[in-house]
């Protein structure tokens, strides 16, 4: 059985998954920890956390020599 939030984690992770470790913790906790700084980002929405990680790594990109390659599978459109 899927949740609700499952696609949009999913996309989340496809698109910032090497910048930026990306969890749900329920309906309303949504979270983005930098891999390089750890410096946690945290909204209610998928879309809002998606502003706040393009906003953050416009800012400060985060290196990929420090970012660790992960595997990704593309999200099912």
């Amino acid at each position: 059985m899927s949740s609700d939030w499952d696609e949009p984690l999913t996309a989340l992770r496809w698109h910032w998954g090497e910048a930026y470790i990306i969890n749900c913790l329920g309906p309303g906790d949504w979270l983005a920890e930098r891999r390089d700084t750890h410096e946690t980002l945290r909204d209610q929405t998928p879309l809002d956390l998606r502003e706040r990680i393009i906003a953050d790594y416009t800012a400060r990109p985060v290196s990929r020599a420090v970012a660790p390659l992960v595997p990704r599978e593309r999200p099912h459109l």
